[in-house]
Formats: structure tokens, sequence, C-alpha cells
């Protein structure tokens, strides 16, 4: 058995989280044996997922990817075999090292990934990273499964404004740098439906609060046609500057998710 396995926390949605998502679509599409392993999540928490997936994503052809979906717990993944398994975050591997049971780990490595981390004594695991402060065995481009964002329909004009971990004012430091109002603010927990129909800029105020590690939402608003205003006054070289400048010079080149990419072929071949 071959699956993506996350660790829910909280019911936060992240980066990790859509990415968990787009993963498992798309290796499902071409492997409909793949399954999803949600550790500690509840039925309602899923149900919020099932939400989200339906909001963003096309599902032509794998509308009946949910009899899939796998609930479990720590000590029900201890009961598991898998053959290929992908993990997305750091949370997953801190829940599930010295339980999980596979033939080949593969890992996307983000901020934490080297304090959580699977032993290469132990484990047949093998680390795929973006940005050159990750730990990573194979060099990786990440990728979104853009052929399945839904076309945008309405756009209102407004701006999406984006501060990790920065409590000031920061709608008042948007309006400083042109930014058209209204505005909408991220959260982490709250799920906003046709959000992309709702601002045409996106602002990422860089208040050096939080070490990005790799946000996705600069290769969304490219795809999406968004204005994006990045602003990092005391020059962070995090995921989010190096993101943010490789889509001013490359754009979307080698971001598609699909069969050709070398971890959506270990989910599908094992």
């Amino acid at each position: 058995m071959n699956a993506v396995i996350f660790y829910e926390y909280n019911q936060l949605i992240t980066g990790s989280t859509i990415n968990m998502f787009e993963y498992f679509l798309c290796g499902y599409q071409y492997n409909k044996d793949l399954k999803l392993v949600l550790i500690n999540a509840t039925k309602h928490t899923i149900k919020k997922f099932m939400s989200i997936i339906n909001d963003r994503y096309i599902l032509d052809g794998i509308e009946d990817f949910e009899k899939n979906i796998i609930q479990t717990s720590k000590s029900g993944l201890i009961r598991m075999k898998f053959n290929t398994v992908l993990v997305l975050d750091y949370n997953t591997i801190n829940h599930t090292r010295g339980i999980l049971r596979a033939d080949k780990i593969i890992v996307i490595s983000e901020k934490y990934t080297e304090r959580y981390f699977f032993s290469k004594t132990k484990y047949n695991v093998t680390y795929y990273g973006e940005m050159p402060f990750h730990y990573r065995d194979i060099k990786y481009r990440m990728k979104c499964l853009f052929y399945r964002f839904k076309p945008l329909y309405e756009v209102k004009i407004g701006s999406y404004i984006n501060s990790p971990r920065n409590d000031e004012n920061i709608e008042s430091l948007a309006l400083s740098l042109g930014a058209p109002e209204p505005y909408i603010t991220k959260s982490k927990t709250k799920h906003k439906e046709n959000l992309f129909e709702r601002f045409t800029t996106y602002v990422y105020y860089h208040a050096d609060k939080w070490f990005d590690p790799h946000p996705r939402l600069f290769l969304e608003c490219k795809y999406y046609g968004k204005e994006i205003i990045y602003y990092n006054p005391t020059g962070v070289k995090d995921g989010s500057w190096y993101r943010y400048y490789d889509v001013l010079l490359n754009g979307l080149r080698d971001r598609t998710l699909n069969s050709k990419d070398e971890i959506i072929r270990g989910l599908i071949n094992g």
C-alpha cells in the first residue's frame, strides 16, 4: 500500500495542508489504490478538508477519492504496513518516528525537518528540498496541481495581506504600499471560499517574526494573475524571498504537478 501520511493538528490550514491535498489527488488520479492516511483527524476535520477540496479543485475523474481516506490514531498506524509513503511536514515526522513501517519514505523538507528527522540508519528515506537552507538529498521544485484549479469568474478589487506572526496594523502598511482596498488578512484556521475571486493584489509583509520555509501562495497568485507586492525591509532570505524572486525570474516553469513528477511517480509505482 502506498500512501500520503499527514498528522492533523488543531485544524490548522497551512501550505503543507494544501500540498497534502494536491499530492494525494494527483497520485490518486494515476493510482486508484493510493491512500491518504490522516492521523488524529476527527470526522469534523475531514468534513472541513472535503469542503476545501471541493471549493478549490475540479475533481473530474477522481470524484470517488474520499473512499481512500483513512482516519486513524498513532496506535492504529503501528498496525499498518506501507510500501511507499510521502510525508510533507515536520509535525508528521515528529509523531510517526519509531512507529511508521514503510519500505520507502519520501519527505519534502521544510523548516524543522532536521530537528524532526527520520534517521537514515533506521529508514529507507529520501529527502527532497527546494530551498538552500533545507536538508535535502535531492534538489526539488515544489509543484501545484494547476490543471485542477477552478477558473475564476467575478474577481473583486481588493488585497489579500499575509504577514506571518505579525500583530501590528498591517492594513495601514498595505495602504502605504498602494495596495487597493478592501483588505483581507490571512487566517490559518478559517478557509475562505472562492478566495482568489476576492482580491486582485497579494501583499506579503515580512516583519521578521517568522522564518517562512516555502510559502505556496506566491505560486497560486502568479497562476491567477494577481499583482504581488513583496515587502521585506530587513532582507530576510527565507522561503518567501526565494519563492518571490523565483516567480519573478522563472514564472511557473516546472511548477505543474503531474505524472511526470518524480515524487508522484514514486506514489504511482512504489
